[in-house]
């Protein structure tokens, strides 16, 4: 007996948003383990195919540390996938009722499993999903993919493995939290907009994008005056930086371009002294610091700036919490939605209606 078709989801769902920012490139991001992302990309795959639309997917490989070694897959992201989808992925599978792919073209980008190659799936049923794990080699694949499918392409991939999210990698993202971020629902939605606005801090400006640009791009730390003229560099490996943010002629430092981002060892000794400045970074993935630093730095009148502005789209809330009892998916919603003002969230299960939270399997027959 043949299923019932996919019903037609009420109101404005993920993918109209995605469709609406233009972006063509998207990454999904877990801002923790067990987030969501996966059911947000099967959402999406179902919805893509309930228009009949070209679309392509890969993943961003987990990490060691997100790694159960009773799941023999773990490094991989596994997804139901429809007839005509593309995807990039280090290995197809072979289990049972697996889907059927067709390679289209092989890469030369390494994964820990072997080449990535790019398939067209010529018999739906569920894959690997597995893409390079360098950020470089990512948007390559990335691009190949929109060019192959000539259509949208997803990213599925988390925190740790935040890289593939970048800004040049992929043009738009989607963040994932489940109810689990933190001790209780409401931290969780407080939680979330500490990460929102460190995604969304302003641009710099072009002296600082120059010097980013022609110096800290290569591995120098620049220094800048309130003009943006270059005052030197800073020395690696300070215990104290705060020391050396001072030209040799006296002229106190009004921009800190660093080439691989802020970490918290960074910053303890800048928000401890009375040194404020503007840190400029790459993007809003190169960000490494506690809340706490990141309140204080502004708080006290510093700024951070990034070289490339993130297109954060929406925020994809998942009631559920692996530690804990699992919160209300409305209210889950309704609380993350109302700590982000002016920043679409969405739950990719309620607004389609659906009762589970795992991808259907053949949900295209």
């Amino acid at each position: 007996m043949p299923s019932e078709p996919l019903k037609e989801p009420q109101g404005p769902v993920l993918l109209d948003r995605i469709v609406k920012s233009e972006c063509q490139r998207v990454a999904v991001l877990g801002l923790h383990a067990h987030a969501g992302t996966r059911t947000i990309l099967a959402s999406l795959v179902r919805e893509l195919h309930r228009r009949q639309w070209p679309f392509a997917v890969t993943s961003a490989p987990r990490t060691p540390l997100e790694i159960d070694a009773e799941t023999e897959a773990a490094v991989t992201t596994r997804l139901a996938v429809p007839v005509g989808a593309i995807v990039a992925t280090a290995a197809a599978s072979t289990a049972d009722g697996a889907a059927r792919l067709e390679l289209v073209e092989t890469t030369d980008l390494e994964t820990s499993r072997g080449p990535v190659g790019i398939y067209r799936v010529v018999e739906g049923g569920e894959v690997d999903v597995q893409g390079p794990d360098d950020p470089d080699a990512m948007e390559a694949v990335v691009k190949r993919l929109g060019t192959v499918s000539g259509g949208l392409v997803f990213v599925d991939g988390s925190w740790e493995r935040r890289a593939f999210a970048a800004p040049g990698v992929t043009d738009g993202l989607v963040l994932a939290l489940a109810s689990g971020l933190s001790a209780t629902p409401e931290r969780s939605a407080a939680a979330v907009r500490y990460l929102v606005e460190m995604f969304t801090v302003d641009p710099c400006e072009e002296p600082e994008r120059v010097a980013w640009q022609e110096t800290a791009s290569g591995g120098a730390a620049v220094l800048l005056d309130v003009r943006g003229r270059p005052l030197g560099l800073l020395p690696p490996g300070l215990a104290d930086p705060v020391q050396a943010l001072r030209a040799a002629d006296g002229t106190p430092v009004a921009t800190v371009v660093l080439p691989h981002g802020l970490n918290d060892e960074f910053m303890v000794s800048l928000v401890r002294s009375q040194f404020r400045c503007q840190l400029v970074v790459r993007d809003a993935t190169r960000i490494n610091i506690a809340p706490i630093y990141f309140k204080a730095w502004f708080k006290g009148g510093g700024k951070i700036r990034v070289v490339r502005r993130t297109h954060l789209v929406a925020v994809a809330t998942n009631p559920i919490n692996n530690s804990g009892p699992d919160a209300d998916a409305a209210k889950f919603r309704q609380s993350v939605a109302e700590a982000l003002p002016g920043l679409p969230v969405h739950d990719v299960v309620l607004e389609t209606g659906d009762e589970p939270r795992k991808p259907i399997w053949k949900f295209w027959e």
